[in-house]
């Protein structure tokens, strides 16, 4: 009885991590659309056109997030270890991503420093859980000696979207 309890605790800890990556891509290739809906509506000519919805995708940005989310959403669908390593390459994406605009953070607003530090910690605490042995030996095969090897992995791979994206802005 205690180890199916503790093979439920297991897979509802995983399912609610992947089923999280599910809903922020949903969430924001719908966004994605609304906007793009928005933007033609303004700025575009009646009819569709091929050509002015790739005038839109370069203009701006909305697709780039779900894009991005791409990388997690093949690995939720991998139980092996690329799985794994793209999982934890998009919550070191968004670790390093959130430390990045703090160049650009306004420290008298209390609001957004309390989210941006629950929002840190909340990320820290899902990459924890990613690394405990019921989840990364048991569901994804990566055992304990190779977890620091396959952080590294993830982490450079979080770190060179950011820095990609930062360029882009430029």
């Amino acid at each position: 009885m205690k180890n199916a309890t503790e093979n439920m605790k297991k897979i509802f800890l995983i399912l609610i991590i992947k089923f999280s990556i599910i809903s922020i891509f949903v969430i924001n290739v719908t966004k994605a659309i609304i906007l793009t809906s928005m933007f033609w509506e303004v700025n575009i000519e009646s009819g569709f056109k091929l050509e002015s919805l790739v005038k839109i995708i370069k203009r701006t940005s909305y697709y780039i997030p779900s894009l991005i989310l791409i990388i997690p959403l093949v690995g939720v669908f991998l139980n092996k270890k690329i799985g794994w390593i793209l999982i934890q390459s998009y919550f070191y994406f968004l670790i390093t991503n959130l430390t990045f605009r703090m160049k650009y953070f306004d420290f008298n607003d209390k609001t957004k420093i309390l989210l941006n530090f629950v929002g840190f910690l909340l990320i820290m605490f899902i990459i924890i859980l990613m690394n405990k042995n019921k989840i990364s030996d048991q569901v994804y095969g990566i055992r304990k000696v190779e977890l620091i090897k396959k952080n590294i992995i993830a982490s450079v791979i979080g770190i060179m979207i950011t820095i990609t994206l930062a360029l882009s802005k430029i």
